[in-house]
Parts: structure tokens; C-alpha cells; sequence
């Protein structure tokens, strides 16, 4: 039988080929090339008030948990705790540890993100409204997030969606449209206003 240190192994070679497929579609900076996936990066798995919020739902494991950016309404940034467990993605106030959003991975139904070397992805969400979020840890988020759903979905794999345009739902009626340019410094972000009925 395959011990679990092997069974470990064979995740994070799984993963690590994953993640270079993935790349081939999105340009990244040097520095992120060779970081180990950790999943947890802030101690979730023994976070009495995460364990709490996700207890609720009969929830047990956290796949991913980290820090994030999130872009509001408004386009203020927001801090907040991107929770990834074995049904659900949780937004999580990182002061008052509580939930402010919980969405069920069956209502997913794809991500977003640029083909240049930003950390912008959106998480888009038909029923409701999208999220647009800011993490380092993007491609990670979605390889849990991918793997996740296709179990979730009985094989169905999450849609991946690459564009230098993209559209997010902001709420039931309006869009906005972020756009990225690549420039000598850096990448360009702009957020436009969309109006849909």
C-alpha cells in the first residue's frame, strides 16, 4: 500500500505539472515560478472561529486559506480571508473573523483572469454576483479551487477563462469591464463601469 509521505509526493508532482500547464496560458514573474503550494498559509486547519464558521456547515477541511485583496462595489480594496474547504469558498473578515460571504462550489461557474503578470482573478457566480479578488497565490487558489470542483462535479471540470478583457457582475444590474495592459513597468489595470438591464 502507498504510504501517505508517497501519496504526498505524488499530489505535489501532480501539482507542480498542473501548475506548468497552467502557466502556459498566463505570463508570470521570475519570482513566483518555484513556490512551494502550501494550501494553508495562516494557520486554518487549528483556527478555533474558522473551524466554527465551517463546523456550521459540515465542513471539516481547509483546502486553501489565505489573505487576500478584495476589489468592492465601489473599487475600494478590502482585506479579507479566502477560505477554500472541501464544498465552499468563504469570505472572512480578517479582524472580526467572521463570515461575510459563503459560496457553495456547485455555484461556481468559472474564473477569469489576464494572460499578463498581474495577481487580479475574478470568481463568477450567475446567481448572485461576482467577486474580483488580488492574491499572489492566484494560480494555486485555482488549482485547489479546479480539483475541488471537479470532484464536487463528479469530473466536471471548472472553466478557465484567459482575456486581457474581463467582465465581472457586480451586482444584478451592472457589469464592469477590467481591463490589462502590459507596459515597461509593469502591467496596467483599469475598471470600467458597464450598465445592463
Amino acid at each position: 500500500a502507498e504510504s501517505q509521505s508517497e501519496k504526498k509526493e505524488d499530489e505535489k508532482k501532480e501539482d507542480e505539472k498542473r501548475l506548468e500547464k497552467f502557466m502556459g496560458k498566463k505570463e508570470r514573474r521570475r519570482s513566483s515560478l518555484n513556490k512551494p503550494l502550501q494550501g494553508d498559509y495562516m494557520g486554518a486547519k487549528t483556527n478555533n472561529k474558522i473551524l466554527s464558521i465551517i463546523g456550521k456547515h459540515e465542513e471539516k477541511e481547509v483546502l486553501f486559506a489565505d489573505s487576500v485583496i478584495k476589489i468592492n462595489r465601489k473599487c475600494k480594496r478590502q482585506e479579507r480571508i479566502l477560505l477554500l474547504t472541501e464544498k465552499a469558498l468563504y469570505n472572512i473578515d480578517p479582524v472580526s473573523i467572521k463570515s461575510k460571504r459563503r459560496i457553495g462550489l456547485l455555484d461556481i461557474s468559472c474564473v477569469k483572469m489576464s494572460g499578463l503578470q498581474d495577481n487580479f482573478f475574478v470568481i463568477c457566480v450567475p446567481t448572485e454576483y461576482d467577486y474580483l479578488f488580488v492574491s499572489s497565490k492566484k494560480i494555486e487558489i485555482c488549482l485547489q479551487l479546479r480539483r475541488q470542483y471537479q470532484f464536487v462535479h463528479h469530473g466536471q471540470v471548472l472553466p478557465i477563462e484567459f482575456k486581457n478583457t474581463l467582465e465581472y457582475k457586480v451586482d444584478s444590474g451592472s457589469f464592469r469591464d477590467i481591463k490589462f495592459t502590459s507596459e515597461e513597468e509593469g502591467v496596467s489595470t483599469q475598471i470600467f463601469e458597464k450598465k445592463k438591464s
